[in-house]
């Protein structure tokens, strides 16, 4: 995996990981922003929503393939902390995931906003500038 910086300030806003012929974008914390067909636009779609993407809501889901809408409390290159439910109020529930429990599969997260007709969409694997 390779580390993926702003060049203005050093602040790590993803990764980049050749995976199953293509190009991952992947937040801190590891789940996946979308596949790409090259380095470079992998490496873009991390800069421009690599951050940012930690302020949407996210679909969690277990191993027993059950889903839960959560919002990113904290986040960094080990683990993400995640408030259950739609809002992150004080008081809520959390969640402390680690990057080891989504490398294994006991847990997953995916964006809850559908990618724009120019993003890729994980779900299917395409890349930027699929036909959508």
């Amino acid at each position: 995996m390779e580390e993926i910086r702003r060049a203005d300030d050093g602040e790590l806003c993803g990764y980049v990981e050749f995976r199953d012929g293509s190009w991952s974008a992947l937040v801190v914390f590891g789940a996946v922003l979308g596949h790409h067909s090259t380095r470079d636009d992998a490496v873009d779609h991390v800069l421009a929503e690599g951050l940012a993407s930690l302020a949407e809501r996210w679909t969690l889901r277990n191993s027993a393939g059950s889903d839960d809408v959560v919002c990113v409390q904290e986040a960094n290159e080990l683990c993400v902390t995640l408030a259950l439910g739609y809002s992150s109020m004080p008081g809520v529930p959390t969640l402390t995931v680690t990057k080891d429990e989504l490398d294994a599969g006991t847990w997953s997260l995916r964006r809850e906003r559908a990618p724009l007709s120019n993003e890729p969409d994980p779900a299917s694997g395409g890349g930027r500038g699929s036909a959508p």
